[in-house]
């Protein structure tokens, strides 16, 4: 999948999430920005060192009572070692998110489309897409919910060897 498609993907997204709350004249999608640490885990781990994590995210009005929709941009990227100069994953995946009756506390689970890229010492890189999946557990730091703490677990779906990782963010709402 190329770069292309992948905006094509986004775009389409994009329409799925906004259209229906357009139609109804409500503002239907929240934005949030994010940025954080990546853990990196099996063999990404053992090739990498700890990585940077940075998304936007649209979130959707409540589909039920305690649960939303939201679909997330992401990017991490990991020093490599050895042979590896950089790994370098940009996601777009879409997820469901139940609220706890708190209404502070949050968890997510979803699926997506990660393209990978290694880029080698020798200036060679190599990139493809797969799908993967991702999971976690939220904290709104504040009453507002403006701003949030996640946790996250995040699997891509890679041939030849496992890429997981652990992001931590802390991020704005707007």
């Amino acid at each position: 999948m190329n770069t292309n498609q992948i905006k094509v993907l986004s775009a389409l997204c994009a329409a799925i999430i906004v259209a229906p709350g357009a139609a109804h004249g409500q503002t239907p999608v929240r934005f949030s920005v994010m940025a954080g640490f990546s853990l990196p885990a099996g063999d990404l781990g053992n090739s990498s060192d700890l990585g940077v994590n940075l998304a936007v995210r649209g979130e959707g009005l409540p589909i039920s009572p305690g649960w939303t929709v939201r679909g997330d941009m992401a990017y991490d990227r990991y020093d490599g070692r050895g042979s590896v100069n950089a790994y370098s994953y940009i996601s777009l995946a879409g997820n469901l998110v139940h609220h706890e009756r708190s209404g502070r506390v949050y968890e997510f689970v979803g699926l997506g489309f990660y393209n990978s890229r290694i880029g080698f010492s020798n200036a060679q890189s190599r990139s493809d897409v797969n799908l993967g999946v991702q999971m976690g557990a939220g904290f709104d730091l504040t009453r507002d919910q403006r701003v949030f703490a996640e946790f996250g677990l995040t699997s891509a779906f890679t041939s030849g060897r496992s890429s997981v990782w652990f992001p931590i963010r802390i991020g704005l709402r707007f």
